[in-house]
């Protein structure tokens, strides 16, 4: 192994998220110069920049007006993905290359997370208001209220011990002078044990245990290959995803999140790290997320049928042991369906999960993140992150931003066999309601229709 003496530099989104104005113009200028535009970012004060769009192509003026709209969208759009606390907002000014005056400009405030908590801590560290005299006169009025309401409050305490004192006294009185019946009735003590040995067995009897939980999917998805549903109309549904896991530098600040933000999950573990690391994968099934199959060690090679069962079987089987939870999910490692792993997962009735939306989060930095998963994201697809097999920085710190985004786009989050629940509910909703036919006189045999199934693009059909 060799190491580089050599100083580690920054990529441009990098640059581009701290601020530099360099980085932003040569960031947005790669996508905005194929289309004749170009632009030129200028620092200002209180972060808030200034940006030059100059348009080198000779356009009529109406034109130019008319993409005001859209222009200001993209940059906007950009600036936000890069979630940034160095960019509170921008002012844009549009012209034409040559000629010095203003087409259009407007300044727009870019409200992405790291902005917003920047914006809020310096609300929080300024100097505390002064106080008016309308402020002070309302407080001289409440506290004068206020020892209004001890003086009166203590007589009314000084009374009342008063009169437990004066009750105290004529009772006593009163008992030296007459006997309890009920200390001469035979039957107390016995009503007195039955009445207390009593709650003892009713709590005893309404103890119940919690079942464990068992992640199944519907019929038509097991042994198949799935990667999307089609749910209901109207329904915007989305599943997230997580493999390699559980890994202690990344799975317990996803979970935060998806804590936070009240989202459900599904994780695909590996056995090997759920022996590694028991308390984590409890922690999964204890916060409400589904579990999966993701194979014992991550073959990625062609196994044996021993080979497949020990990465499947004893897999399914530690997570039982270890969560409670039986699952028949599998997703193949890679997702590579080449392998026996993926005929064993069939044969064993496993539902093969896949994915129909790739974050790409091992490979790019958090604003590519959540620009894949946004520009692919539709209603019934399973999105594809990480939370285990390396340095998985950019998926924590993509995962608010991807998750408030979606959310503010009406999508609502569910595991994936909640997902395949919905769609099964759709299936049985367009299914026509079998007319009511008179009894002929001479029976006759009537052959079902068959019944389509559209999984992993193939169709099949069920009788």
């Amino acid at each position: 192994m060799t190491y580089s003496n050599a100083y580690y530099q920054p990529s441009i989104l990098e640059l581009a998220q701290e601020g530099n104005c360099r980085a932003l113009t040569y960031w947005i200028n790669s996508l905005l110069g194929p289309q004749g535009i170009s632009v030129q970012v200028q620092p200002a004060p209180a972060n808030f920049l200034k940006i030059i769009v100059n348009f080198r192509r000779p356009q009529q003026r109406e034109t130019c007006f008319h993409l005001r709209d859209r222009i200001v969208r993209f940059i906007c759009y950009r600036l936000w993905t890069l979630n940034s606390d160095a960019i509170d907002g921008v002012r844009i000014v549009a012209r034409v290359t040559g000629d010095s005056k203003v087409l259009w400009q407007q300044s727009v405030r870019i409200n992405s997370p790291a902005a917003l908590r920047l914006r809020q801590q310096k609300v929080r560290s300024s100097s505390s208001p002064r106080l008016t005299k309308a402020t002070l006169l309302k407080f001289q009025i409440w506290r004068s209220v206020f020892l209004s309401s001890v003086t009166v409050v203590g007589f009314l305490i000084g009374y009342w011990m008063f009169y437990l004192e004066v009750g105290k006294l004529l009772g006593k009185t009163k008992m030296s002078e007459a006997a309890s019946p009920a200390a001469s009735d035979p039957t107390t003590p016995a009503l007195a044990e039955g009445v207390s040995s009593h709650p003892a067995v009713r709590s005893s009897s309404q103890a119940a245990s919690v079942e464990n939980p068992v992640f199944s999917v519907p019929e038509e998805f097991q042994g198949q290959i799935v990667s999307q549903v089609q749910p209901a109309a109207g329904q915007k549904v989305i599943a997230l995803t997580f493999d390699d896991g559980p890994r202690p530098e990344t799975t317990p600040q996803v979970l935060d999140i998806l804590k936070q933000y009240n989202v459900k999950a599904t994780f695909f573990l590996l056995g090997a790290n759920v022996q590694q690391f028991p308390e984590l994968s409890r922690r999964i099934v204890d916060e409400g997320h589904a579990v999966g199959n993701h194979t014992w060690n991550h073959v990625v090679e062609n196994a044996s049928s021993a080979d497949a069962s020990h990465e499947i079987d004893d897999t399914t089987q530690l997570i039982a042991d270890i969560t409670g939870a039986k699952t028949s999910l599998f997703r193949p490692p890679d997702g590579r369906l080449d392998s026996k792993l993926v005929d064993y997962a069939k044969q064993r009735r496993y539902a093969v999960t896949l994915w129909s939306v790739e974050s790409q989060d091992a490979l790019v930095s958090a604003p590519l993140v959540l620009d894949n998963v946004l520009r692919n994201a539709q209603p019934g697809r399973i999105v594809s992150l990480h939370d285990g097999g390396g340095n998985r920085a950019a998926t924590v710190q993509a995962l608010p931003q991807l998750i408030t985004a979606l959310q503010q786009q009406g999508y609502r989050f569910v595991t994936v066999p909640e997902l395949l629940a919905l769609h099964q509910e759709q299936q049985s909703q367009n299914k026509p309601a079998s007319p009511r036919i008179p009894r002929p006189t001479h029976t006759r045999s009537v052959a079902a229709a068959p019944r389509s199934i559209e999984v992993w693009g193939k169709a099949e059909l069920t009788p």
